[in-house]
């Protein structure tokens, strides 16, 4: 799975096939279907990050910039700097961490 995932870094990724691939992995957008699209025609010229999160809690981010904003936000082509995979374990300890560093 990691292998695959590690395959979305690069250029000209268009959100479409992400999305489905992500999907196919059991990881989705926290949106629905007109606020991706939203998301993604809405973009920027700057770097991003957007989380595909799976059941569990775990998350797949990616670190992008766009490259071709499309008014039709699925069509849209990214230039993927970064693929990041957090357990729910890391993500409970970072809370954790974040919380006892406001705590002094």
């Amino acid at each position: 799975m990691l292998k695959r995932i590690k395959n979305i870094k690069g250029i000209g990724k268009r959100v479409r096939d992400i999305n489905v691939l992500l999907n196919r992995e059991g990881f989705y957008l926290p949106l629905n279907d007109k606020q991706i699209e939203l998301f993604f025609r809405s973009l920027k010229q700057e770097m991003t990050t957007a989380d595909w999160n799976d059941e569990e809690g775990n998350k797949i981010r990616l670190v992008f910039t766009p490259q071709i904003i499309n008014e039709n936000g699925y069509e849209t082509t990214l230039n993927v700097i970064a693929v990041e995979y957090y357990t729910i374990e890391q993500i409970v300890e970072q809370i954790r961490r974040h919380l006892h560093a406001q705590k002094k």
